[in-house]
């Protein structure tokens, strides 16, 4: 018998491990847990592989200031990582001590990020263990989209597509090892699929199906869309059993109304501030207008999976809609509030693995309508081809950090931040505040108070209203002269609206060099808290800027 792509069996009856099983058309075959012993060699190898990317995708994420290596996450993962470490300080769960704002909507992962600053790590190689952690979260999504696989009954030549997939899919792990709470929130969404396919396929209800989204609502609160979705979805194909669906979502409901009830306790809010930032004071009309033009990057990156996983409709069955309708549901609260800042498609990510096992079941199904022969070389050859061009599709737009020849995206605004923060100490005492855009690494390393121009950490700046012309979510409300103004900050730094001359007259342009490089700041004129601060023209200081702003890019 010839074998198939990755060592198996192609023919849709024979998982070739000894299993009895029926014909299946479709890619799925009815075998038991042994005739997925390869698929778990194919697993571990892919992870294997992942743990070695990781460590290079590590090493080209960190960099070194004045002769120090320092270790760094997405600027929002840093942001996460101040609470967390103002939490671990005794200061409360807050971005500066004494001001209670929720500025983050992760707050499991928060929780997680404390636990490591109790180990009393440098700030550097606390960032460099959340890292680490990243990688093991990765293992525990291709573990999840395997149980899934074996949920669906899919072959295991098929499930071992779907693996590889996800092994190679750069989003998630960009975002995972750079300290987002996305690939843990995904590993939980597929853990929640797999119980509710196997649910369906039962015909009866599992608490598992509900209970998985427990934690992920505390993770990230936004995953309450495909919870109601999946929710409704087994409510009306599961006659039997739809008891137990309710107490689990009874459940999962009380976790998050307990959350709810201590967020307004503690924060005197009943929602995090990033809600009243992203989705207030922004027509709805126009910012779906602004999801739809954002989403035209969800089409190049998931569109040829989407158009392999149509191919498995072609013997549908109950939970191919279920898959593709999560999906479907994170492209659409994807498109309502707005898009994402960055066209990586963050809020697809988690309901992307179930689309990747439609695709390989669709690929499959494929051959079987057009190849008599799936088990030669032929065969191997078609199945290696389909998967290479998802893994293409779904990598295209970032080719070249996936393949690690350009640094991963931020690093260079990460670099430049630790040097702000270099800069910041030369010319300033402890207690001077900054002013500033990026809101996450330079406030953690430096752990100093800080003013957050866009607002995320700014109840105020997070209700008004957005500005014209600026459709970027969550970076289209600020008030330069009102942050200025009322908080009078010491030293500003990534940003000066010079629209407005009344708000900066109080400010002197300096310049200070770390590591030969010249670096921008404004400092206050009467501020008894600077020293040393080489004061230049506001024409060199421009051309600094202007510099400083290429690398934070």
């Amino acid at each position: 018998m010839g074998r198939g792509a990755l060592g198996f069996s192609a023919n849709s009856g024979d998982l070739s491990a000894g299993a009895s099983v029926s014909k299946a058309p479709c890619g799925v075959g009815l075998g038991s847990a042994r005739s997925y012993r390869r698929v778990w060699y194919v697993l571990i190898l892919v992870g294997f592989l992942l743990t070695c990317y990781g460590g290079g995708f590590i090493a080209r994420s960190s960099f070194v200031v004045e002769g120090q290596r320092y270790f760094c996450l997405f600027d929002d993962a840093m942001i996460s990582m101040r609470y967390a470490d103002n939490w671990v300080q005794g200061n409360g769960l807050v971005w500066n001590p004494g001001e209670r704002i929720e500025g983050y909507t992760n707050f499991a992962w928060v929780a997680i990020m404390a636990a490591c600053h109790l180990l009393e790590l440098s700030p550097s190689h606390t960032c460099l263990l959340v890292q680490i952690i990243g990688i093991g979260i990765l293992w525990c999504c291709l573990v999840a989209v395997l149980k899934l696989c074996q949920a669906c009954r899919l072959l295991p030549v098929t499930a071992c597509a779907a693996v590889v997939m996800t092994g190679t899919f750069y989003n998630l792990a960009f975002f995972t090892i750079s300290g987002m709470e996305t690939g843990l929130l995904t590993c939980l969404v597929t853990f929640a699929l797999a119980a509710s396919v196997k649910t369906l396929r039962q015909n009866r209800g599992h608490l598992a199906a509900m209970l998985w989204f427990a934690p992920a609502v505390l993770v990230r609160i936004d995953v309450v869309a495909i919870l109601l979705f999946v929710f409704a979805f087994l409510w009306l194909f599961s006659k039997n059993g739809r008891r137990n669906l309710t107490l689990g979502l009874l459940i999962t409901v009380s976790v998050l109304a307990a959350h709810f009830l201590w967020r307004h306790h503690y924060y005197g809010e009943w929602f995090p501030n990033t809600y009243y930032l992203k989705a207030t004071g922004w027509p709805l009309l126009d910012r779906i207008a602004v999801g739809i033009r954002h989403s035209k990057w969800t089409a190049i990156q998931f569109g040829l999976p989407c158009v392999f996983a149509m191919m498995a409709f072609f013997y549908a069955k109950p939970r191919h809609f279920l898959l593709l309708g999560c999906f479907a549901t994170g492209v659409a609260y994807q498109v309502y509030v707005g898009g994402d800042a960055w066209p990586l498609n963050r809020f697809v990510i988690p309901a992307s693995l179930g689309l990747f096992v439609l695709a390989a079941q669709g690929g499959h199904n494929i051959m079987a309508m057009f190849m008599d022969n799936k088990t030669g070389v032929l065969g191997t050859v078609v199945r290696y081809a389909i998967v290479t061009l998802c893994v293409v599709s779904i990598n295209a737009t970032h080719w070249d950090q996936c393949l690690l020849l350009t640094r991963p995206y931020t690093t260079s605004g990460n670099h430049m931040n630790v040097r702000f923060v270099k800069a910041v100490d030369k010319i300033a005492t402890q207690d001077a505040t900054v002013a500033l855009v990026w809101a996450g690494t330079f406030p953690y390393y430096s752990r100093r108070s800080c003013v957050d121009i866009l607002g995320k950490c700014d109840s105020h700046i997070a209700k008004m209203a957005v500005l014209p012309g600026i459709s970027r979510a969550g970076h289209n409300k600020f008030d330069f002269a009102y942050s200025l103004n009322t908080y009078e900050p010491d030293v500003i730094i990534h940003v000066l609206d010079i629209t407005v001359p009344a708000a900066y007259k109080r400010y002197q342009p300096a310049i200070v060099e770390v590591d030969g490089m010249q670096i921008a700041l404004c400092i206050r004129k009467e501020s008894k808290k600077i020293r040393d601060a080489r004061a230049v023209t506001w024409l060199e200081w421009e051309k600094c800027f202007h510099e400083n702003e290429r690398e934070l890019r």
